[in-house]
């Protein structure tokens, strides 16, 4: 496999328990294959990036009988509840440490967004695998054993009579004073995906969040993209303001 075919699996593991976003069916299977968008920021290139992403690709973490008992654990990785868990491919351990579901919205023209739900998880790299994994996909240069993320689904409707194409996520911001890009500490699904006539596609996006144990960001400013046609004619400008997003 590939690097930028790891990647894609290690995005999708990143935006944990998607089930439950909005969408028909075709439009979770084109969110599952949109997961690698504005990943090609990592250096997958290189030899000694694809020998790396060769190696992760084969690991599988193997959960511990004890660790499965557990009431908490959840082997599909669908966390709902405060304090449950489950693990990645790699081996880290992801608890639910924080949800909010009150639907945010914005409207970009004739395109809307819709935030469904955000997540704030507890990661917990029980494996060198895990660590590198998770320094490739967000681009950072080492992260500690145990960090946080986000991960925020959210819903694009187009209310054009035409396709459209996004293009994605310019940044968000947290209250901390902290900025992620698709380029640095951030990855979103919808980049360079496009949405048909009168229809709603889901998404998702996932983030690094610096320093959260000891000083937790509470809220989200999210700058959407520009709109455009297939034909790379703009027709919606960004938002005019960020949405903002609360983790608690």
């Amino acid at each position: 496999m590939k690097a930028k075919g790891y990647l894609l699996i290690l995005s999708m593991i990143l935006a944990v328990g998607l089930a439950g976003c909005d969408g028909n069916k075709n439009d979770q299977s084109n969110e599952k294959k949109s997961f690698s968008a504005n990943m090609a920021n990592d250096s997958s290139s290189s030899s000694s990036a694809s020998s790396s992403s060769q190696s992760l690709s084969d690991y599988r973490y193997k959960v511990p009988k004890s660790v499965q008992s557990n009431a908490n654990y959840v082997k599909n990785g669908d966390l709902s509840k405060k304090h449950q868990f489950t693990f990645d491919r790699f081996g880290t351990r992801q608890q639910l440490a924080d949800v909010t579901t009150s639907p945010v919205n914005i409207q970009a023209g004739k395109l809307s967004y819709k935030i469904n739900q955000v997540r704030v998880i507890k990661n917990t790299a029980k494996t060198p695998q895990a660590k590198q994994a998770v320094e490739q996909v967000l681009n950072l240069n080492q992260i500690p054993d145990t960090y946080y993320t986000f991960v925020l689904n959210y819903t694009v409707t187009n209310h054009h009579d035409f396709e459209v194409a996004l293009n994605g996520v310019n940044y968000v911001k947290t209250n901390q004073g902290q900025t992620l890009t698709t380029a640095n500490q951030l990855t979103d699904s919808s980049a360079g995906n496009k949405i048909g006539a009168g229809r709603a596609v889901s998404f998702a996006m996932t983030g690094y969040l610096h320093d959260y144990a000891a000083h937790p960001a509470t809220k989200l400013s999210i700058q959407f993209g520009s709109i455009y046609t297939t034909n790379q004619k703009k027709v919606d400008d960004a938002p005019n303001s960020t949405l903002s997003v609360s983790l608690k």
